[in-house]
């Protein structure tokens, strides 16, 4: 191999090494409704299996440390992750101007006591365990089941 090519190679290897692997997803907030727990994620996984590989490595101890995901008499619940992205917005900063083309739509959480209380909706995941206790993952418009 040519020398000129070995170290963009390795710059390379250090970039995707580190959006691959070394991100370190941070939990932001919890939010459970009637029926459904929100999880608010900052640096989450960006392929389809390390995602789920988070979720299966975290949900025992999202359970413990915040009592979440509530599951129902047959077992079942919901979980959504969403992405935090830049951040927590006041509920004003929603797009809804008619001649726009964009629209943003945003969760805003009422227990948080701020004016910047909501987010984008912006879902990286949803989580739903439910019959035979079967996990369906949603993520990106695909549904995969383990």
């Amino acid at each position: 191999m040519n020398k000129k090519h070995v170290i963009p190679i390795m710059i390379l290897i250090i970039i995707l090494r580190y959006f691959f692997v070394l991100r370190d997803p941070k939990i932001i907030y919890v939010h459970e409704d009637e029926d459904s727990t929100y999880i608010i994620v900052r640096n989450f996984p960006i392929t389809q299996r390390g995602k789920i590989d988070w979720w299966e490595h975290h949900k025992d101890l999202i359970r413990e440390k915040y009592q979440l995901p509530s599951v129902d008499s047959d077992g079942n619940y919901y979980v959504a992750i969403l992405d935090v992205s830049d951040g927590f917005k006041k509920v004003t900063e929603a797009n809804l101007y008619w001649f726009s083309f964009e629209h943003t739509e945003l969760y805003c959480f009422n227990e948080i006591k701020s004016e910047d209380r909501c987010i984008e909706k912006n879902f990286i995941m949803q989580i739903n365990n439910g019959m035979q206790n079967k996990t369906d993952y949603f993520i990106k418009g695909k549904y995969v089941t383990k």
